[in-house]
């Protein structure tokens, strides 16, 4: 991140900091949408597209998301530090890139306003974390298994898997980074309701850190980011793992994230994936120990501590994805893309051939151990000339 002078004061900075997979995208997709109606309330929501404030989260640290390397991403911190800065009013910037930052990253960032700085954390049931976040990293190209997870971040020793899971999900461990220089009423941990609440109880909590009416905004505005069951994250984990390299980021996140997952993979209705019995009940040790530990720092608490607990196990018996699950998700969603394919594709379409001919591939691979693979070899024939042709 380049250094530069402290923009002029805002009156309040909120810096809404992750944890990831806690209703960050929601909330994002909300104050982006209502910017202008933020804005006549004295708030900005800065950035001149929806994505800028992610760009800037990755300009602080280049070289973790190298990865995603984007035209825009050099600068742009500083560039929205200072849009920030010339506000009259207060601001909140929202990333949860951020969670994970250094100590010397997060003084960076905060020293970078001449305001005053609030952080503010969403979190969320601690078993219901840990499936979502196995689900969100295949979305984004990972390939370790739920139970390879599983493994790494309950492991004595972390290996690579587990310290990237905990750099993001140890909630004291973000808290006492991002809170280091702020007194414990700055810090605001903000609790997702429990499953079944409606999803504006979030932005009701989240709009009282802010000091804004809950009212202001319609919330009523869908979402993007589309859950997927365990089969079909399983399958797409086993897409990632064939396609490989031979795939660019922008072409993944197009055809892949974007199409397969939320469009195709996402309108099944199969169980989301859940935790063993024996790591449900590591997941609900952990979940209070979080919770004793934001206790004793002090912090503030917008919900109740108690919904970062899991409730009981349901007690039914943990199963793996079988082969034969995959190949009935493989079979549908090769289907569905003979069904939609267009006879004569426009050119942006033309140009994702190439990416679609991969995926379409590496489905093929996904499933070829199983003993009914030629129903899907038969499906992929099909697909392919229609592609081709």
């Amino acid at each position: 991140m380049t250094s530069a002078t402290p923009p002029k004061a805002a009156r309040r900075v909120f810096l809404h900091i992750g944890l990831p997979k806690t209703g960050t995208t929601s909330l994002q997709e909300l104050m982006w949408h209502h910017r202008n109606v933020l804005a006549t309330h004295g708030l900005l929501y800065p950035g001149e597209d929806e994505a800028a404030q992610h760009r800037a989260a990755m300009d602080v640290h280049a070289q973790r998301y190298r990865q995603w390397d984007e035209p825009g991403v050099a600068g742009s911190w500083s560039r929205l530090a200072e849009s920030v800065g010339s506000w009259p009013g207060d601001a909140v910037f929202s990333s949860e890139l951020l969670a994970a930052a250094s100590p010397e990253e997060a003084r960076r960032v905060t020293s970078g306003f001449d305001a005053e700085i609030h952080v503010v954390c969403t979190a969320r049931d601690f078993a219901r974390q840990v499936p979502s976040v196995w689900q969100e990293n295949v979305k984004t190209r990972h390939t370790t298994g739920f139970t390879e997870l599983l493994d790494a971040v309950r492991a004595p020793e972390l290996t690579h898997t587990g310290r990237v899971f905990w750099d993001y999900q140890d909630l004291p461990r973000v808290l006492r980074t991002w809170g280091e220089s702020l007194p414990p009423d700055r810090v605001h941990v903000v609790t997702v309701p429990r499953g079944g609440a409606s999803t504006r109880v979030l932005w009701e909590r989240f709009a009282g850190v802010l000091g804004l009416d809950p009212g202001v905004l319609d919330t009523d505005l869908g979402r993007r980011n589309h859950s997927l069951g365990h089969v079909e994250t399983e399958l797409l984990r086993r897409v990632n793992a064939a396609l490989g390299e031979d795939v660019d980021w922008p072409h993944y996140a197009a055809v892949v994230k974007d199409d397969l997952a939320a469009t195709i993979l996402a309108r099944r209705r199969s169980p989301r994936p859940r935790l063993p019995l024996d790591a449900h009940d590591w997941a609900a040790h952990t979940a209070r120990r979080f919770a004793e530990e934001i206790t004793a720092a002090g912090y503030d608490v917008v919900g109740d501590l108690d919904d970062l607990l899991p409730g009981p196990a349901d007690g039914q018996p943990y199963r793996e994805v079988t082969d034969a699950q995959l190949l009935e998700v493989a079979v549908d969603t090769l289907a569905r893309l003979v069904s939609r394919t267009p006879e004569e594709p426009e050119p942006a379409q033309e140009r994702s051939r190439p990416a679609w001919s991969a995926v379409v591939a590496a489905a093929r691979t996904a499933v070829s151990a199983s003993p009914a693979a030629e129903v899907a070899r038969r499906v992929y024939r099909r697909v392919t000339t229609r592609r081709t042709g």
